[in-house]
């Protein structure tokens, strides 16, 4: 090409410095030029041998059945039907990406791509369309017998960050770190909430003292001097069974203020359990009454938290009045159930039911259904009635067992985790009802 290029410059630079030339003789120069440049470009291309380049390089590994990586490259100087095989090295040579599939199509644009086990290096051989290529080897084949060119690379080193191990052990590291954080705001949260609950028993225990050494105190004394003056009256007097039905009702308010002081001064180791305390509500109607009542007991029971303990048992007892006032019920079921991560309580009867407009505004002048929400709401517990007429009637409350148990014991940690926020919440709604202060 040189040569031609050479021979075509010295016969133009003759042509140009030599005599005038006429348009024919011009037109003969150009065209000659044109036909020496376009053989030496013809025979430039005929010389170039074809070539392979990798771009796209697997990582480095060992390789394994189940791992696949793309590789990508491009090819200069194939020809039609020309095809590239490739190979991943693991102590020997693998045809890629399967045995059965060992070939791959050059593109129009004269690139290829395909899927390639991972191993320590990398080869690609444009062959003929005759090649068989050998599934396993230690040496890669040589150029010859249908293999046009033959290039291998080192697999991409890679980088400690970018190892599966790494990438594991830090995504425990960082669950481990959640965790913790969670733990510490959890162990901060159940701080706070202990300390709420002494500061709310120490306000009862000051309350009921002053009840008992009061109004308590001054009732049992006007109660015994009835009692005397009634003593003193004449057995026929009319007055004397009036005064004694008086005397019997002031008995009634006195055992009731004692159950309430009682239930003021009450802590985790001296009270009564749940189930005992709604088991007494019977007591304080007449014995007349043909009521089946029964409280029922599921699961194993856990110690509450006092305040919540209290809560519950007034939200039980305000539903258990009502049945017994209102419903006309023949049978009353107080149901107290134990469960993992919650408390439940459902008080049902077979009475007539409660009004609809009732059940969804209140009665007039009476605060029961109201007054149960209300509380509910304030220990983060859920309240639901049901009810219609002549069905009878239910009352649920259940309350989170990370609220109700003392001794609460955390579930599988990543159900802690998505239930943070819940609990934080939960415990906001105690402490705002402790704020308020006893009732």
């Amino acid at each position: 090409m040189n040569r031609s290029r050479a021979e075509a410059r010295a016969v133009g630079s003759r042509l140009l410095l030599g005599s005038p030339m006429n348009p024919q003789s011009k037109i003969v120069l150009v065209v000659t030029l044109c036909c020496l440049l376009f053989a030496g470009c013809s025979m430039q291309r005929k010389n170039a041998e074809p070539s392979i380049e990798f771009t796209t390089i697997p990582f480095t590994d060992q390789g394994g059945t189940q791992r696949l990586d793309n590789v990508e490259g491009r090819v200069t100087g194939a020809r039609p039907n020309q095809r590239i095989v490739l190979y991943a090295r693991s102590g020997v040579w693998y045809v890629q990406p399967y045995s059965n599939q060992p070939f791959t199509t050059i593109q129009a644009d004269s690139t290829w791509r395909s899927t390639t086990h991972l191993g320590t290096h990398y080869a690609a051989l444009l062959a003929e369309p005759n090649y068989v290529p050998p599934a396993i080897t230690d040496v890669l084949p040589k150029r010859g017998g249908g293999v046009v060119t033959v290039e291998s690379v080192e697999g991409t080193p890679v980088l400690l960050w970018q190892r599966r191990w790494f990438r594991l052990a830090t995504g425990l590291i960082l669950l481990l770190a959640l965790l913790l954080l969670y733990r510490y705001r959890l162990r901060q949260l159940t701080e706070r909430l202990n300390i709420r609950f002494e500061e709310r028993l120490a306000e009862r225990t000051r309350i009921a003292q002053e009840l008992h050494d009061t109004l308590l105190q001054g009732v049992i004394s006007a109660s015994m001097q009835l009692h005397v003056a009634v003593n003193n009256l004449p057995a026929d007097s009319p007055a004397k069974t009036q005064l004694a039905h008086v005397q019997r009702l002031m008995g009634q308010v006195i055992e009731e203020g004692r159950n309430a002081v009682r239930g003021l001064r009450s802590n985790s180791s001296d009270s009564l359990g749940l189930e005992q305390a709604l088991s007494l509500i019977r007591k304080e109607f007449a014995a007349e009454e043909q009521i089946n009542f029964s409280v029922i007991v599921e699961g194993k029971p856990q110690p509450l938290h006092p305040v919540i303990r209290d809560e519950v048992y007034r939200i039980g007892h305000e539903a258990l009045v009502n049945a017994f006032r209102h419903a006309r019920a023949k049978s009353i079921e107080a149901e107290v159930e134990y469960l993992a991560n919650s408390l439940h309580l459902l008080v049902s009867d077979d009475g007539i039911g409660i009004d609809t407009q009732v059940l969804q505004a209140g009665r007039d002048g009476h605060w029961g259904l109201s007054g149960m929400r209300e509380r509910a709401e304030k220990i983060g517990a859920r309240f639901k009635v049901r009810s219609r007429a002549m069905a009878g009637t239910e009352v649920e409350l259940t309350v989170p067992g990370r609220i109700a148990f003392q001794n609460q014991v955390g579930s599988f940690p990543l159900r802690w985790f998505t239930r943070l926020f819940q609990r934080k919440d939960a415990v906001q709604s105690i402490s705002e009802s402790r704020r308020e202060g006893p009732k």
